[in-house]
């Protein structure tokens, strides 16, 4: 059986979540949980001080463990104590009503403590966990990231920024293959989690248009520039930029 359980999560609330270790004495932690109807999946696995990695598997008969026919849905296998990101869609086969399992490994023979976070949200809905997928570094100068993707298996992409003067920043997502929008977020309690009061701005044009927030920041934040899919993904092209 999993070693813990988080239930049947529900819609767009806040996540699940555990602090928990995994080392020489404990190489792997299994979770479980069930959806009540099609959502999306958010994993947000953080704060490790060596490399650990989360993987997402379907647990067709409910039992707590995971049997040979209990297919992988996706993995988050990042280098080092990197976070590490699971953000599916409904729209993928075998992502729906049922149970799930979430398995937390160690890689290599350091041991590591680590913040697991689990979430749901409609199809439509960005995930309400951002990781420093992409890290931007201080944004003193532009920055172009071009031929990014986003799809049904990675519904978002999180760029994480800082800034070290006040000033405006413009943000523009532009070459478009499906109807994608950014928010701008503040997590100022640092847990990963987007908190209603921590989205600064957001653009949400609708079909292909191109997306664009400017927007005055200031030093001392912990800041976050969400792409996510509304009703498709494909390939963008994205901007950051002093102004």
């Amino acid at each position: 059986m999993a070693e813990f359980d988080f239930g049947t999560l529900i819609r767009d609330a806040n996540p699940a979540g555990k602090r928990e270790f995994v080392g020489n004495t404990d190489i792997k932690d299994t979770y479980s949980f069930r959806l009540g109807n099609d959502s999306n999946i958010n994993i947000a696995l953080t704060n490790m001080t060596a490399n650990a990695n989360v993987r997402l598997f379907r647990d067709f008969n409910g039992n707590g463990v995971r049997d040979t026919n209990d297919s992988q849905i996706s993995a988050s296998t990042r280098f080092g104590n990197q976070p590490d990101s699971i953000n599916v869609s409904s729209g993928l086969t075998n992502v729906d009503a049922g149970s799930y399992l979430i398995e937390v490994d160690r890689v290599g023979t350091v041991n590591t403590q680590y913040d697991l976070r689990v979430s749901t949200n409609a199809i439509s809905k960005p995930s309400n966990l951002v990781t420093a997928e992409t890290e931007v570094g201080t944004l003193t100068s532009s920055r172009t990231f071009t031929a990014e993707t986003i799809s049904n298996a990675d519904t978002s992409d999180s760029y994480h920024f800082a800034v070290n003067s006040s000033r405006n920043f413009r943000f523009n997502l532009s070459g478009l293959s499906g109807d994608m929008d950014i928010r701008l977020i503040n997590d100022r309690n640092n847990d990963s989690v987007v908190d209603a009061s921590e989205i600064i701005a957001s653009s949400n044009l609708g079909s292909n248009q191109s997306e664009s927030i400017t927007q005055f920041l200031t030093p001392g934040s912990t800041y976050y520039l969400q792409v996510y899919q509304y009703s498709s993904g494909g390939s963008y092209n994205m901007n950051m930029t002093p102004v």
